[in-house]
């Protein structure tokens, strides 16, 4: 389980900072904000101003991977104790994909698959694969 949080805290770091740098801000900013409302309501003022620092930091052009992956890091940091109960990590797992899903979706469509192989073997799915045997 410890490992199962420690990639996880990993993960939610590296999403925030890409969402504060995409349209998604608001929501992502939103996501974050509510957490700490609801666990640390004495912090929601300064997490408020790190992650407009964090948004400006990366929309004034320090987009560099060694950068990005310091912002990932700091925020992987303030996220660690917040994130120590399962129901905290389910909820921003949660609020995070909604701020990164695009707000106004249409009907499906359909979709098309296209998938060439010269060489061994080739698979493709459009949602769960399973394969037999070998």
């Amino acid at each position: 389980m410890e490992d199962d949080l420690s990639i996880f805290i990993q993960a939610a770091g590296s999403t925030v900072v890409a969402l504060l740098a995409s349209a998604a801000f608001s929501g992502a900013k939103r996501a974050v904000l509510e957490l700490w409302a609801r666990l640390r309501p004495e912090e929601v003022t300064s997490i408020a101003a790190e992650l407009e620092a964090t948004r400006t930091t990366l929309t004034q052009g320090a987009q560099d991977d060694q950068a990005v992956q310091d912002l990932a890091q700091a925020w992987q940091r303030r996220l660690a104790p917040l994130l120590s109960a399962e129901s905290d990590a389910a909820a921003l797992r949660r609020a995070l994909a909604a701020a990164d899903a695009p707000q106004e979706q249409g009907p499906a469509t359909g979709v098309r698959m296209t998938a060439e192989a010269h060489h061994g073997n080739n698979f493709q799915a459009g949602r769960d694969q399973y394969v037999i045997g070998r």
